[in-house]
């Protein structure tokens, strides 16, 4: 379970654990989406998150860039076995340097 630490952190950008509970099955797939700068170390930091919470195998992502390709968002579909896999995707991953917005 995720400690009350955790849950602080990510109460800026993780929706509430009640709301997750009542409106998702679990296990079951969870989308995240992260918006940032479209350097690979971003990328690369966004997926190393979500992959250390749930395991790699289970993040699946899609991306589209701005025209420009200076910012890209980032679209994870998560395969969670609880609530506190999306709780510590979110924890983790609005740690990222230059994070833009999570949602």
């Amino acid at each position: 379970m995720i400690d009350d630490r955790m849950n602080e952190r990510a109460s800026s950008s993780a929706p509430s654990r009640e709301l997750l509970l009542a409106t998702h099955a679990f296990p079951g797939e969870y989308i995240v989406k992260a918006f940032g700068p479209g350097t690979q170390e971003f990328r690369d930091a966004v997926h190393a998150c979500a992959g250390a919470v749930v395991g790699h195998a289970r993040v699946r992502s899609a991306e589209r860039a701005t025209r420009s390709a200076s910012r890209v968002c980032i679209t994870l579909t998560l395969s969670v076995e609880t609530v506190d896999d999306i709780i510590g995707v979110y924890v983790k991953i609005a740690a990222v340097p230059d994070l833009i917005m999570l949602l």
